[in-house]
């Protein structure tokens, strides 16, 4: 039988760790169910992490799976992450495949054809978050942004779209991956005196909110 030999590179640290589980878990689900099938080809997987934009793991992974001579690897979760590996997996005739990137850059990437998503980039996102905004009646907006390929292209579709539809963004701080405290955004951002906040981060925003409401 044919042998099919994929690896991951996924996050088991980092700041997307809470994502590596089930995402892990889906690729493990299609291997078993193709092997079940007992139709001539048998997959093979490796699994590896991807770290996050903090560290160079995610390099050290696909540096090793391609050693071992897979035909295509699963991630990375995180779309800055995945743009320090692209070059790597499809300059090696590897196929490089993605559950969760959204950045626009990748939309028409120099990869060979060889890179893939199943999320929707955030044209759509963007788009979308923009005219709910504005159809909530937000005039003047404040926009606290995680500093990376997917933070930064996810708001300039958002501020495209609301400023066409009439509003203002007032504010419009970043900040980097890593980070813990946001005082200097949040103060940026409220000294604007928006009438609403959009967050475009990952898991910060569970110190950013609660930050936000002493703020308020």
């Amino acid at each position: 039988p044919l042998t099919l030999k994929i690896g991951t590179i996924l996050p088991q640290s980092g700041t997307l760790a809470f994502l590596g589980p089930p995402e892990e878990a889906g690729v493990a689900l299609a291997v078993k169910e193709i092997n079940e099938a007992n139709v001539g080809i048998t997959v093979e997987v490796e699994y590896r992490d991807s770290g996050d934009t903090t560290t160079d793991i995610a390099t050290v992974s696909a540096t090793d799976l391609l050693s071992l001579g897979v035909t295509a690897i699963v991630g990375a979760a995180s779309s800055g992450v995945s743009k320090t590996i692209i070059d790597q997996i499809t300059g090696a005739g590897v196929v490089h495949f993605s559950p969760a990137n959204t950045s626009i850059d990748f939309t028409d990437y120099a990869d060979n054809g060889l890179y893939w998503r199943t999320a929707p980039s955030d044209v759509l996102q963007g788009e979308v978050l923009g005219n709910l905004i504005a159809a909530d009646g937000v005039q003047n907006l404040g926009i606290i942004v995680l500093n990376d390929s997917y933070g930064t292209g996810l708001t300039a579709k958002l501020i495209e779209t609301f400023e066409g539809a009439g509003g203002t963004v007032v504010a419009q701080p970043l900040f980097n991956t890593g980070d813990s405290v946001f005082t200097t955004q949040i103060s940026e951002v409220m000294a604007a005196n928006p009438d609403a906040i959009a967050l475009v981060t990952f898991a910060e925003s569970k110190v950013i909110v609660p930050a936000l409401r002493g703020a308020g």
